[in-house]
């Protein structure tokens, strides 16, 4: 028996073989033996469950607190908050109130990837952590001893299931159920996609539903959300092509899928087979897939709230990259918080000169610019033209950022036009020998502006409005 996978990976051999040099790669479709095929019941186990709103499948899923998920146990989140963040997103309610213990981490599964009334979601997967109140489990040297509350029971993920849409009620009121004493949702991307999906599923249900029963209150709009999706993409945007949630676990927790997985732009074609057929074989990757999104959201967002909380011993034991670091620096300087920004910017521009990577390399103008910014706001002249100087032989190149700083420092804090018309032809001559692909007629117009205006000072003829140094 071919099973669907099958047949789309043989249509998919059918296409021509000659792609665009630079075009996107398409996935390779998971394989699932002949042997996967067959009724839910058999292929997944689960449990069929009943409550005032009908039937559905509930499938449960109970990881041990010491689970391991890229270099840290489940627990370690519990001995963190998202109060670093909660400035970043103020109407996110990330405040020192935002309980992990408590908190909900949700992802569904979809009949479509777009919106609309037509879209619904076949499955909702809940991740909660349940029992917390045995014992303490001590990691780091012996420098750095820290102490995480565990217990006698585990990080549980529920996953809801209508095995057709006529259990939609069922699973709502089961969810609603398990939400109840929830204070708060943990999401990838939940707050653009998946909490108003679920709010607009209880809204056209609500006729449907048994008495008492509807929206709970952590899926409100107003609700304590913490998307993870917009901090990693603060943090991690900047090294890595995709801040999608599988190339974060393939990048940065170091985690690969099973061949079990399938692509999630598969999933909602999946469910339409499964609904047709019966057959349950691509589903039980589909139930992986969900399970996977929502265990790896814990060590995500452990590692956000430990990484812009204190990014420093990260970056010294190597698992924060200097570019992340320098990063977590951007959005430090942001909430003015200049003394650990100026030390993200610092150990990133150390770590970065010295490895002398090609593809970090690169990045060093825009560190030696955010760190020169950060001691230019302060007023701290001298140490600012150090880093100035210090991008200019450091990094090769036409880039006139440092030289312009560099000749407004001279000519606006020492009073020195000669140093300052210096700088500003140095920075016009490599502009203009400059290969034809660097050079930017843009900045060449500006240098050439700036060095008239202090020619013509220097001869006391400039009345010109001073610039902003």
């Amino acid at each position: 028996m071919s099973s669907v996978l099958d047949r789309l990976r043989r249509l998919q051999s059918l296409r021509p073989q000659n792609a665009p040099e630079k075009g996107p790669v398409e996935p390779e479709l998971p394989r699932i033996g002949e042997s996967a095929a067959g009724p839910l019941d058999v292929l997944v186990s689960g449990q069929e469950i009943e409550n005032d709103g009908g039937r559905c499948w509930l499938v449960t899923e109970r990881y041990p607190l010491e689970t391991v998920r890229g270099r840290h146990p489940l627990h370690a989140l519990l001995s963190t908050t998202p109060g670093s963040i909660a400035p970043l997103y103020p109407k996110a309610g990330l405040d020192t109130d935002f309980d992990f213990r408590r908190a909900a981490f949700i992802d569904t599964e979809t009949s479509g990837l777009g919106g609309g009334a037509g879209v619904y979601a076949f499955m909702v997967g809940v991740g909660v952590f349940e029992g917390l109140d045995i014992g303490y489990s001590v990691l780091g040297s012996d420098d750095a001893v820290t102490q995480y509350p565990i217990s006698n029971t585990q990080f549980t993920v529920y996953q809801f299931f209508m095995r057709h849409p006529g259990e939609e009620a069922a699973l709502l009121t089961g969810l609603a159920e398990l939400l109840g004493e929830r204070s708060g949702l943990v999401t990838f991307n939940g707050r653009t996609f998946d909490a108003p999906l679920l709010r607009g599923r209880y809204q056209m249900n609500r006729r449907f539903l048994p008495g008492g029963v509807g929206l709970p209150d952590v899926l409100a709009e107003d609700a304590p959300h913490f998307d993870l999706l917009h901090p990693a993409r603060r943090l991690w945007k900047r090294r890595l092509s995709s801040c999608s949630l599988s190339n974060l676990e393939a990048q940065v927790l170091g985690l690969h899928r099973t061949e079990e997985d399938v692509p999630g732009s598969l999933i909602p074609y999946l469910y339409t087979q499964f609904l047709q057929t019966g057959n349950a074989g691509p589903m039980a990757g589909v139930f992986y897939h969900n399970r996977e999104d929502i265990v790896s959201m814990v060590s995500l967002a452990e590692l956000l709230c430990r990484h812009f909380a204190d990014p420093l011993p990260s970056a010294q034991t190597g698992e924060l990259h200097p570019l992340d670091l320098a990063s977590v620096g951007r959005v430090h300087a942001e909430l003015g918080l200049f003394e650990s920004a100026e030390s993200a910017f610092a150990h990133a521009l150390d770590n970065l000169v010295s490895t002398r990577s090609t593809d970090d390399f690169s990045s060093l103008p825009e560190v030696f610019d955010a760190l020169g910014w950060l001691l230019k706001r302060q007023e701290r002249w001298d140490e600012a033209a150090a880093i100035w100087q210090r991008w200019l032989s450091t990094v090769p190149g036409p880039d006139p950022r440092p030289y312009v700083e560099l000749a407004k420092y001279c000519e606006w804090q020492c009073s020195d036009l000669e140093q300052a018309q210096m700088w500003t032809a140095w920075a016009l001559h490599n502009q203009q020998t400059a290969p034809t692909r660097f050079r930017s007629p843009q900045a060449i117009n500006e240098l050439q502006h700036r060095l008239a205006r202090i020619q013509r000072k220097q001869t006391g003829g400039d009345d010109s409005p001073p610039e902003t140094p």
